[in-house]
């Protein structure tokens, strides 16, 4: 079973957490390994959107260049109103924009990226507009398959604690880095788990 030991570790660390494990069983992150210009930009994207919305918006951008996600260069040829013209906002224009001139200026290379330490990353990644730290830590999580990366400013992280936990409201930064600390050093799986959580009977 993929994550086996880091769900069982989680489980007998945490008996209330590993209860809502049990139930949802095997964890089913799957990191990309992909392209950081692409991860990256899509995740500009999907930055304050439902994820249908945003899917919808990033099928547009790419259908400007044939259907795949282009180069740093295509990218930076494109006029703005065309990549406005899909839905895109002006901030993520210009998000994007700086990206693809830290991709070309070859400051997005993933053998680099890869031996970069989880806070020295999201410190590189910080320096393009339009992205910060959730924004790094998804890279960290969904196309790194970083281990310990905890989201503490994630929505979905704060409702899955809310009702793990019994909480009558979202917890507070200390509260959530308090449960936090009997799940090192696993706690991307964690937020794995408290996702799903969050998400049922939506």
């Amino acid at each position: 079973m993929p994550y086996a030991k880091e769900i069982d570790y989680l489980i007998k660390a945490d008996p209330i957490l590993g209860k809502a494990i049990k139930r949802l069983g095997p964890c089913g992150l799957k990191p990309t390994q992909g392209e950081p210009f692409k991860e990256l930009g899509e995740s500009i994207l999907y930055q304050q959107l439902s994820g249908k919305a945003a899917a919808t918006i990033i099928g547009r951008f790419k259908n400007l260049f044939g259907g795949q996600w282009p180069s740093a260069g295509a990218l930076l040829a494109t006029p703005n109103v065309k990549i406005r013209g899909v839905g895109i906002s002006n901030a993520k224009m210009l998000a994007l924009q700086d990206l693809a001139e830290h991709a070309q200026r070859g400051e997005l290379k993933m053998a680099a990226l890869k031996k970069l330490a989880d806070d020295a990353l999201v410190a590189h990644v910080d320096k393009i507009r339009g992205i910060g730290r959730w924004t790094a830590e998804m890279f960290l999580i969904f196309t790194l398959g970083r281990p310990d990366i905890f989201p503490l400013d994630d929505l979905g992280i704060q409702k899955g604690l809310k009702k793990t936990f019994g909480y009558k409201k979202l917890p507070a930064k200390r509260t959530m880095l308090k449960h936090a600390a009997k799940w090192r050093p696993f706690r991307t799986i964690a937020s794995w788990y408290l996702w799903r959580i969050a998400d049922e009977n939506k």
